[in-house]
């Protein structure tokens, strides 16, 4: 949709019973369910002239769609819809970034910021099954989808499975190799998630301004015969990520919804 009227479509109705804001907001939403990913919408002094609103009008309709992920801003350079997300489901077999990827048909890239061996903290050896100070592999890496940094996944593997890892070629699918070399493949887990502020350095390796909002997310997996396998940190950028979650399954509940 390269042709919009925006003056015409963003026109708001000062005597309507909802707020200004709340109408642009709904307006803007209509216009970007027409557009292509990145596409970019009009900057804030363009927006007050064409609804007729005041910048913090603006600004707020503006806010909201970027908290729902329908619009991200780019420091410097402007607004612009959201580009397609990287879904991940939920309730399904454990799946890493680049088989997701694959699955979707999208090409993506690694970069590993570290990997090394340390002792394993007090907060990641339940979940390993190790006691604190026993030997694990660290891999940091960060995965970019068509160029741009998507999630830094932070890795823990118990070193004794996987000897030897740290010669590997680590930019490719880290399930792929586990599987491959050592035999080793996560049966099952659990994940969950939450939303975290980008901090300095979070927010230069994504590109994201500070303290935009990130997806956070801690996995532990498990072989099909029990051996914890994996925790796994990842903070991805709310605009390129998206969980879905299958509701026909008893066993994804929706917990603390609130009654309809």
């Amino acid at each position: 949709m390269s042709d919009i009227d925006w003056a015409r479509r963003l026109a708001l109705d000062p005597g309507a019973a909802v707020p200004l804001y709340y109408q642009l907001r709904e307006r803007l939403r209509l216009v970007i369910a027409e557009c292509e990913p990145n596409t970019s919408i009009p900057a804030e002094k363009d927006l007050m002239v064409f609804a007729g609103v005041s910048r913090a009008t603006a600004r707020r309709a503006i806010g909201d769609l970027v908290q729902e992920g329908l619009l991200v801003a780019r420091q410097g350079s402007g607004t612009y819809t959201a580009p397609l997300g990287v879904a991940s489901e939920l309730g399904s077999r454990p799946a890493g970034f680049t088989e997701t990827m694959a699955r979707l048909g999208r090409r993506p890239t690694t970069q590993v910021l570290e990997a090394r061996m340390q002792v394993c903290t007090a907060d990641v050896a339940p979940a390993l099954g190790l006691e604190t100070g026993a030997e694990v592999v660290f891999l940091e890496r960060i995965r970019l989808l068509d160029g741009e940094p998507c999630m830094i996944e932070s890795a823990h593997l118990p070193s004794e499975l996987v000897p030897g890892i740290l010669e590997e070629d680590l930019t490719g699918s880290l399930y792929g190799l586990l599987g491959l070399k050592y035999g080793l493949t996560p049966a099952s887990g659990r994940e969950t998630i939450g939303a975290v502020n980008a901090d300095y350095r979070l927010a230069g390796l994504l590109h994201v301004p500070m303290a935009a909002a990130l997806l956070a997310t801690a996995r532990t997996t498990i072989t099909e015969g029990g051996q914890p396998l994996e925790y796994t940190i990842r903070h991805a950028r709310g605009d390129l990520a998206v969980f879905s979650v299958e509701l026909n399954d008893a066993k994804n509940a929706l917990m603390g919804q609130e009654p309809r």
